[in-house]
């Protein structure tokens, strides 16, 4: 059984030969608020001034992440990575390091790229980095020639065992049970459930102008869901109505009644792809209305028009909106097949063993180091 630390998915005694745990640093600050707790723990700058600072309350965390996990065969860190890229490589030489890159371009330079080289690999979630270049070549120019991509299928967070471990899999039995109804017996238009971030209100306004009590929007706003009314008050476009958060088991329950599910990435210009939702949307039998990545990486996902529909603009995505919902019989075409794409290419649970077998053949960057200082030493 391999010994692994995952930041940050639940802790799994036994999945295929891995033992899976981590060590949730919050605790060790109690006097932070959750926003400043986020702030400290993911920005770089913020890492290394604890570190040089030796902080008390950080230099116990860091001492008890070592002791718990000097010993692990593999640690990855996803999201964010709360540990100084010294202490990972001077006091935790046996396991195999891989950094996950998953909110990104955005927090690339700030929670990446500082941590990079202390790291044997990487994976990504999204295939497109910019307009110039594709997430794994430019992990390469940063240094970094061991990249996997790790379709962005999360583990359950409150799963404490393989059962219930990985939620859309449910969409699969669901299916079995209901048959072709699964695809056709909806009563909702469009759905949209995320975040209210600012680089998407004004999409999300257009959208909603448009379609009204058509499109159903969810998700954990600020302002206590009224954000995009304020938006309006400061002359903005606006969101005339309260936005409220729903649980798993709702956001399940909708989207199984739902014809198309809208999705967008934080970047109002073509960049990353690859969100959670771009694999629940299609898991739950809706056909995917997505947003376009830089240099067609959305491409490598979903194939245009027969697995997902993808968009170029708001006005692009009101009109197949209007168009999908005008003929059911392609839209259905759509969803049938991304669903099985996605079932099929996609699943959690084989998807994840994949990475973390990836991650188990890795070479260390220290042993590859010395390897080629011994063939350099070798042709003096």
């Amino acid at each position: 059984m391999k010994k692994v630390c995952f930041f940050h998915i639940p802790g799994i005694e036994s999945f295929h030969g891995y033992s899976i745990d981590s060590l949730d640093p919050a605790p060790y600050f109690p006097q932070w608020n959750p926003a400043t707790l986020f702030q400290k723990l993911t920005e770089a700058k913020s890492i290394d001034q604890m570190y040089r600072e030796r902080d008390r309350c950080y230099m116990r965390f860091l001492q008890d992440f070592v002791d718990k996990f000097q010993d692990a065969d593999i640690i990855l860190l996803a999201m964010h990575n709360p540990v100084h890229p010294e202490v990972l490589w001077n006091q935790l030489q046996k396991p195999i390091k891989v950094m996950g890159f998953i909110d990104d371009p955005y927090s690339t330079y700030t929670r990446g790229i500082p941590y990079l080289w202390a790291f044997d690999g990487a994976f990504y979630i999204s295939p497109g980095y910019s307009e110039q270049v594709l997430f794994k070549e430019a992990l390469k120019q940063w240094g970094c020639e061991q990249t996997y991509w790790w379709p962005l299928v999360w583990p359950g967070s409150n799963a404490t065992s393989q059962t219930g471990l990985w939620p859309l899999a449910a969409a699969r039995d669901e299916f079995q049970r209901r048959g072709d109804a699964f695809f056709h017996d909806r009563d909702l238009d469009v759905i949209y459930v995320g975040g209210g971030y600012a680089s998407k209100m004004d999409r999300l306004a257009q959208l909603k102008q448009r379609f009204g009590e058509r499109l159903v929007i969810h998700g954990n706003w600020s302002y206590g869901g009224y954000v995009g009314i304020l938006r309006g008050l400061r002359g903005k476009p606006a969101i005339w109505g309260r936005v409220f958060p729903i649980s798993s088991e709702q956001r399940a329950a909708l989207y199984y009644r739902t014809k198309i599910g809208l999705n967008m990435h934080l970047s109002e210009v073509p960049a990353e792809t690859g969100n959670m939702r771009m694999y629940e949307i299609p898991a739950h039998g809706m056909m995917q209305l997505c947003d376009k990545a830089a240099m067609n990486a959305h491409e490598q996902i979903f194939e245009p028009g027969k697995e997902a529909v993808f968009y170029d603009s708001t006005a692009d995505a009101i009109e197949k909106i209007e168009y999908y919902l005008a003929h059911d019989q392609e839209r259905e075409q759509i969803a049938r097949a991304g669903f099985a794409r996605m079932h099929r290419d996609y699943d959690g649970e084989s998807g994840f063993k994949k990475l973390l077998d990836w991650a188990a053949g890795l070479p260390r960057k220290r042993d590859l180091q010395r390897q080629g200082a011994a063939m350099t030493e070798v042709h003096r």
